[in-house]
């Protein structure tokens, strides 16, 4: 028992140091009085973890460590490696992912628990970069030191082999080659791992293919493992209960900030526009940037406009990237992970690339590769595995602007011209006739759709029936965006119309959301295109969306002059539904300039012709409009009247917003009358029907109301809050109206209600 007496009384002999009894021992190291004196006398194994952490509560430096090595009979020299490769020059960023190891070492870091934490992401974000990163500022808290291997799962040329790299471990921690000879696979991992369980160590297994390559090199307890891998490594998780760390792109000013470390902050602020396109025509990425530095410290005549310009060409984006150093050549960093892909995945890669968008649903993406929706969705998940596209919160997908451009290049080479061409107009009359869909699910029989069953061979767009209003509203937010970068990229000569049908398309989604950015953009695009085309019908429904949308931003001379030719065009094509909507816009220009007796006319004719079309919500929203005229024509009863008729109206409609508009119209009229009250109940209504993100404006519109109803009863507090309220709203949307209501709440700080 001498030996054991030997580290028992060491123990005691450093708590009398510190003036602790046995029990605050164990406590400040993490363990009952019942254990640590079973272990003082012997009844339990001096586990190294034990030891270590004995050691620090006891501030003994080492010598409890020493004394109990010799206690086991472990005459070994102590021999700690550091294999950790140089760090990144100008490491940047990575603070949350850093973080998240950080925790996982302090959560999962008990006495026999190994810490396996597993860093996920795509090609070149710097993986290995912040895996040593890590491991340098942790490295001297482990005995064992720093293990290091590339095991080339996911790389050019064959994986490493991990019998090799379990042997090149082994002989860095001591053990002889003569010893490793003899020994067989099963003892050699046995061997290793009561190593790393006596001297826990930093263990990094980088690029790894599959938990089946890393099985044998995964530590004993005590230890940290940290694995890099270009694929979701789910069964590697699963059997150590790691941490995932996914590493995505550098966000936009950590990539600005390595750019300019390179290439000299001068230089990119002098042109911050053109670096940061060059940031994200670089995807982001670490590497990618690093060369782009590296190329413009070499060129330095090369501007960074000018750089930007070459990485825009999907013919020239990755000749920058390539090069016959495989470590910086794309192609071939990228072709490992295309080429793991079975078959179907790597043609519904290609077909991405070839798409028109950036960001595609399922179901695009099913028309584009003629697949259905669920094998289509199938490869996809594989795809987003294999880190070639991105999964959205939404569940779309994104690929970007490098993997696109190679997996254009792949679909040339791979696929037949025809085809790809075929695809363009599959995806392209997918999107307009999908999107006349859902707008016409948001106002019904809003107006024919021109698209015929001829250009819809081959294609099933998505119906709204079961869904709804609420579905229709949700897929436009969702695809409004990458449906006008569809049609804006098309490459399709043979559906002209449907370059200017699919802009079009979403007029009743902007007029119920206001979007008048994207609103203004797809009038021009609608009615580019319609002239191109030669299309009568597409100009004047693209002037009829310009019009509109101009007079909403205020440019109203502008938007009567384009409605009013608009209105002309209509009527000579007879397309009497257009002809309705656009009288009614023009009716509301014409309102907002005082030209009240024309914009009369205008809503009659409007009102006769959505009455014989059948146009319920267009004869519900015009009702209230005429409402407005007639009232500031002096014909009150009957604007009321008009009011009530589009309330009651509105009430059949599954969706609120026309109701919205009822009230909101009712509340405006009573006011006028003095009945401030009574219209403070209306716009209550009004509010109630536009809770959603979409109807932001149309609250504002009601909150500025409501405010000058409670101005008129004298409540200056309320009144003055919901100004507030409604000014939120509007600097959000960055509308001018905001100037307004800070007029008024400044009026009313001055005592002039």
């Amino acid at each position: 028992m001498r030996t054991i007496d030997s580290f028992a009384a060491a123990v005691h002999r450093k708590r009398r140091e510190h003036g602790l009894t046995l029990g605050e021992v164990a406590e400040k190291a993490g363990y009952s009085a019942s254990y640590l004196s079973k272990l003082l006398n012997g009844h339990r194994a001096l586990l190294p973890a034990v030891v270590r952490d004995l050691d620090t509560a006891l501030v003994a430096d080492g010598e409890l460590v020493k004394v109990a090595a010799e206690q086991r009979g472990d005459s070994r020299p102590m021999t700690r490696p550091v294999q950790l490769p140089a760090a990144t020059a100008g490491f940047v960023g990575r603070e949350k992912e850093l973080q998240a190891m950080d925790r996982a070492l302090i959560t999962q870091g008990r006495p026999g628990v190994t810490v396996t934490i597993v860093i996920e992401g795509g090609f070149w974000t710097g993986k290995t970069a912040l895996a040593v990163q890590w491991a340098s500022g942790v490295q001297t808290r482990f005995p064992g030191g720093c293990l290091f291997a590339d095991l080339r799962g996911l790389a050019p040329g064959a994986p490493a082999d991990p019998e090799e790299i379990l042997d090149g471990f082994l002989l860095a921690l001591g053990v002889s080659a003569t010893e490793l000879g003899s020994s067989s696979l099963q003892a050699r991992v046995a061997r290793y791992r009561s190593l790393l369980a006596e001297r826990p160590a930093v263990v990094i297994l980088d690029n790894v293919a599959g938990y089946r390559q890393a099985e044998w090199l995964l530590p004993g307890a005590g230890s940290v493992v940290l694995v890099t891998s270009r694929e979701r490594q789910s069964g590697l998780l699963a059997r150590t209960g790691g941490t995932a760390v996914e590493l995505p792109p550098l966000p936009r000013r950590h990539a600005l900030d390595l750019l300019g470390r390179r290439i000299g902050e001068t230089r990119t602020r002098a042109d911050d526009a053109a670096a940061e396109l060059v940031v994200e025509r670089c995807g982001s990425l670490p590497m990618t940037i690093l060369i782009a530095a590296e190329y413009l410290q070499r060129h330095r005549e090369t501007s960074l406009t000018e750089l930007a310009e070459q990485l825009d060409s999907e013919k020239t984006r990755l000749d920058l990237f390539t090069s016959s150093d495989p470590a910086v050549n794309i192609h071939g960093v990228v072709d490992v992970s295309y080429l793991a892909l079975p078959p179907m995945a790597r043609r519904v890669f290609r077909y991405v690339g070839i798409g028109p968008a950036n960001v595609f649903g399922t179901e695009s993406v099913a028309v584009l590769a003629q697949l259905d929706s669920e094998r289509a969705e199938g490869s996809l998940r594989l795809l987003a595995e294999a880190h070639l596209v991105e999964p959205l919160p939404d569940g779309r997908y994104r690929i970007s602007y490098l993997l696109r451009a190679y997996a254009h290049q792949r679909a040339l080479v791979e696929e037949r011209l025809c085809e790809v061409e075929r695809a363009h107009d599959r995806a392209l009359c997918w999107y307009a006739a999908t999107a006349w869909n859902a707008n016409n699910t948001l106002i019904p029989n809003w107006a024919v759709s021109g698209i015929t069953p001829g250009s819809l061979a081959d294609v099933e767009p998505m119906s709204f029936e079961d869904g709804g209003f609420e579905a229709a509203m949700a897929w436009c937010e969702r695809e409004v965006a990458t449906a006008l970068q569809v049609a804006r990229n098309a490459r399709t000569y043979g559906a002209k119309d449907i370059l200017w049908l699919l802009p079009t398309a979403f007029l009743p989604y902007f007029v119920l959301t206001r979007s008048w950015n994207t609103w203004l953009v797809a009038a021009h695009d609608g009615l580019a295109a319609a002239r191109t085309a030669g299309s009568g019908a597409g100009i004047a429904r693209s002037l009829e969306a310009l019009g509109w949308v101009e007079h909403e931003l205020g440019r109203t001379e502008d938007g009567m002059a384009h409605l009013e030719e608009a209105l002309r065009r209509h009527g000579d094509l007879d397309d009497d539904r257009s002809l309705a909507w656009t009288a009614y816009s023009l009716g509301l220009a014409y309102t907002s300039c005082g030209r009240t007796a024309d914009a009369r006319e205008l809503h009659e004719l409007a009102d006769r012709l959505f009455a014989a079309a059948g146009v319920r919500v267009g004869l519900a929203v015009n009702r209230a409009a005429l409402a407005d005229v007639c009232d500031l024509l002096g014909l009150t009863d009957k604007g009321m009247e008009y009011a009530l008729d589009a309330l009651e109206r509105a009430e059949s409609f599954s969706s609120k917003a026309v109701a919205g508009i009822a009230h909101q119209r009712i509340g405006l009229l009573l006011s006028r009358r003095g009945e401030h009250r009574a219209a403070l109940r209306h716009f209550d209504d009004a509010l109630a029907a536009r809770r959603r993100g979409w109807q932001r404006w149309h609250a504002a519109e009601t909150l500025i109301a409501r405010a000058d109803a409670l101005c008129g009863i004298g409540q200056i507090d309320q009144a003055r809050n919901t100004y507030r309220r409604s000014l939120e709203v509007l600097d959000e949307l960055r509308d001018l109206r905001a100037v307004d209501v800070r007029a008024k709440l400044a009026r009313l700080e001055a005592g002039h209600v």
